[in-house]
């Protein structure tokens, strides 16, 4: 491993467990995570249930937000187990690093620090030993486990990302046997006038005769839009009576075999609907198709890099477990 030119690389790809916690947990006395004792033991290396309740830190106020009762009790025993276990593979990870000789020099560690300093506490370097003070931090044990950060994240690069890779015929074979999930539905964009037939005959009867005129005024030339807004009672009336593009399925059940039987530019006449006579106009439509490959090559690749990934780390970490001692403890 070139350790300077791959620390420069991969400096900021550390592992999603915080470094700092702003004493978040202090808000919630009353859980069932235990604070004191081992909960797991990698070779000599101890991780403490203080150690697991703090890398929870910042998923806790979530939990909290979301849940009640025996459900965040189950929440938070599953989040406490899935933590612990992260912090088993950060130890059984960074034994292996120290195993093959790796080291991180003090001034790339540093410079890491500057950086958290710069972006997580805008440069203001008192109130970042005012958060390590406040959780019993040194300056030194802050240095470690950002060492320990930076040590796994790079061999989780070397190990796992860097191996990851897929061919462009395993992108290609994946489009073609999916290209269901890459349809583009059939979309239309529709036009509606609605006036309400009223609760009495004589209403009705107007009501008949306004939508007669209006269609007359259509046939003669008259835009269709134009006179929605004047006429029409629907709810998109200052639209113009139109839609935005919709799939059918998006749309009114009870206009779909209208709109079916009108081609684009094509108006309806008269539809009476319960309450309601309706003229629908079809302004454009837009056939079913699928997304060229171009155009989701990328995503595909993301996709199944991202399964790939998960895969390598998975058996990874079952190989290490399987080489060192790991001990949980309930």
């Amino acid at each position: 491993m070139n350790i300077q030119s791959a620390i420069r690389k991969y400096l900021l790809i550390l592992l999603s467990i915080p470094v700092i916690h702003y004493a978040q947990t202090s808000q919630h006395t009353n859980q069932p995570i235990p604070i004191d004792g081992y909960a797991a033991k990698v070779n000599n290396t101890i991780i403490t249930r203080s150690d697991v309740r703090s890398a929870m830190a910042t998923i806790l106020p979530q939990l909290y937000r979301r849940y009640q009762g025996a459900e965040l009790e189950q929440q938070l025993k599953q989040a406490y187990l899935n933590t612990r276990e992260k912090l088993i593979d950060q130890a059984l990870i960074f034994a292996t690093f120290e195993a093959r000789g790796g080291q991180i020099p003090d001034f790339y560690v540093n410079g890491e620090i500057d950086r958290i300093i710069r972006d997580r506490f805008n440069g203001d370097r008192a109130r970042f030993e005012e958060t390590l003070a406040a959780e019993q931090i040194t300056y030194d044990d802050y240095l470690e486990r950002t060492r320990r950060d930076i040590s796994v994240s790079m061999l989780i690069q070397e190990e796992v990302n860097q191996r990851a890779r897929i061919s462009p015929e395993t992108i290609r074979i994946t489009y073609e046997s999916n290209r269901y999930d890459y349809l583009i539905p059939e979309k239309i964009r529709y036009s509606i006038i609605l006036l309400n037939c009223g609760s009495t005959p004589e209403e009705r009867t107007l009501k008949t005769e306004t939508a007669e005129l209006i269609l007359q005024k259509i046939e003669a030339g008259e835009d269709f839009n134009t006179l929605a807004q004047e006429f029409s009672e629907g709810a998109r009336a200052e639209q113009g009576g139109a839609f935005p593009w919709l799939q059918l399925k998006d749309i009114d059940s009870s206009l779909h075999f209208h709109l079916n039987q009108l081609k684009t530019g094509q108006h309806s006449p008269i539809i009476t609907d319960d309450d309601r006579l309706l003229i629908l106009k079809v302004d454009a439509r837009r056939n079913a198709s699928y997304q060229p490959f171009s155009e989701v090559r990328e995503a595909i690749k993301e996709n199944l890099t991202t399964l790939e990934r998960d895969r390598l780390y998975k058996n990874w970490m079952k190989r290490l477990k399987e080489e060192h001692y790991v001990r949980r403890y309930d």
